[in-house]
């Protein structure tokens, strides 16, 4: 399918005629004599005429332009087979174009955050081999060198990448040992010149849950307690949340609310009501709410958390 041209002028002749002679009580209203007899206007429609046909020309571009524009485009000469017939050299020009116009829509250069995105996400991750790292999510934080001493202070021409690599089981741990050098080898190829490139992966902060929930009669305790430890886990999971956060993962510097987790627990199938939650962080100390730094995500383990389950038996409460 051959690209439409833009038609440069699509004025014909009795518009031209008719705009010239709009113009007349503008640029010299002594001129009253309209009429077709007129000297003037005969002269009118004459460069009116003349006019059509030059624009006529205009709009039929030669092939050989065409071919001189393309190579502007792709940056090194292009010429037209000489051994084609007209039709085929239309069809080799057009499939030229095409291909030149989508070459140039590629994103290569990284200058905005969501380039280095779409370049890690997409490009990386489509030429990397199975030695290489390949990258789950990441995170861009301009104006940060996440390596330094002061890493949330803002740092000019610095841009701090926060990766999370696919392979790793435990994410937690997270090291870059596959071949993390070449990731910035070609990031580094497609920054600006100013640009400081920093790729890392995310801190993880510990939390841990103490809480009791009252079931709903005929409620299985260990059922509901693995239901509820299931939502917590794919609450928190840094890259495979299910029905939470569009299935990406925790957020990057999200803080952790006590509240979002009465909601949640409150919401698994089985659970009457939740009478107990206690929320702590990593130094294990009570909180309502634990603070997340933009390169941080959470770790949450149940090995560290405690989750109990009460059914009602008569007037009594028993736990489970």
């Amino acid at each position: 399918m051959s690209l439409p041209l833009p038609n440069l002028d699509d004025r014909n002749y009795a518009q031209l005629v008719e705009e010239a002679i709009a113009q007349i009580p503008v640029e010299y209203p002594e001129w009253t004599d309209h009429n077709p007899s007129d000297t003037g206007i005969v002269l009118i429609e004459m460069l009116a005429w003349l006019t059509e046909m030059v624009l006529y020309r205009v709009n039929q571009v030669p092939d050989q332009n065409i071919a001189s524009f393309l190579s502007l485009l792709k940056g090194e000469p292009y010429e037209l087979p000489i051994n084609l017939t007209p039709d085929q050299q239309q069809e080799h020009l057009q499939t030229e174009i095409r291909t030149t116009l989508s070459q140039l829509r590629q994103r290569y250069r990284a200058i905005t955050t969501p380039d280095f995105r779409h370049l890690i996400l997409h490009e990386w991750t489509r030429q990397a081999t199975a030695t290489d790292l390949t990258v789950q999510r990441v995170k861009c934080l301009p104006q940060r060198n996440l390596t330094s001493v002061t890493p949330y202070e803002t740092a000019k021409s610095h841009i701090s990448l926060v990766i999370v690599p696919k392979q790793t089981e435990q994410l937690t741990a997270n090291p870059l040992s596959q071949n993390p050098r070449k990731l910035f080898e070609f990031l580094d190829a497609r920054r600006l010149l100013t640009t400081q490139l920093h790729v890392i992966t995310p801190t993880y902060v510990a939390i841990a849950l103490e809480t009791k929930l009252i079931l709903q009669d005929g409620s299985q305790p260990e059922t509901v307690k693995k239901r509820a430890q299931q939502e917590l886990s794919l609450f928190f999971h840094p890259t495979q949340s299910g029905r939470y956060w569009q299935g990406k993962g925790w957020q990057f510097g999200r803080s952790v609310y006590i509240s979002e987790l009465y909601s949640l627990l409150d919401q698994v199938e089985g659970v009457d009501y939740v009478s107990e939650l206690i929320l702590r962080d990593a130094e294990s100390n009570d909180v309502q709410e634990v603070t997340l730094a933009p390169d941080q995500l959470v770790e949450f383990t149940l090995e560290r958390s405690q989750i109990s389950t009460v059914v009602q038996v008569g007037n009594e409460t028993r736990e489970i």
